[in-house]
């Protein structure tokens, strides 16, 4: 467990899973995540700040780690 931009983020397996289920999660928190190129990437669709972060979710991760798979719930 570790703290990403003032969000608890879980890191399971040395950065095999990351997950994150706070409230209110921004593009920076979220391009702070794509940067370490997990395998998988996990959140809830609530959890995100707003819609500009629902919207630009998928370019973040194309960006900067586009073999993440990522799910949000």
């Amino acid at each position: 467990e570790s703290t990403i931009g003032g969000k608890k983020v879980f890191n399971v397996a040395d950065g095999f899973l990351y997950a994150c289920f706070d409230e209110n999660v921004t593009e920076d928190v979220i391009t702070e995540i794509a940067k370490k190129s997990p395998y998988y990437f996990v959140m809830r669709d609530s959890s995100m700040a707003n819609d500009s972060v629902a919207t630009n979710f998928e370019q973040i991760f194309a960006t900067y780690s586009p073999d993440t798979v990522r799910k949000v719930l």
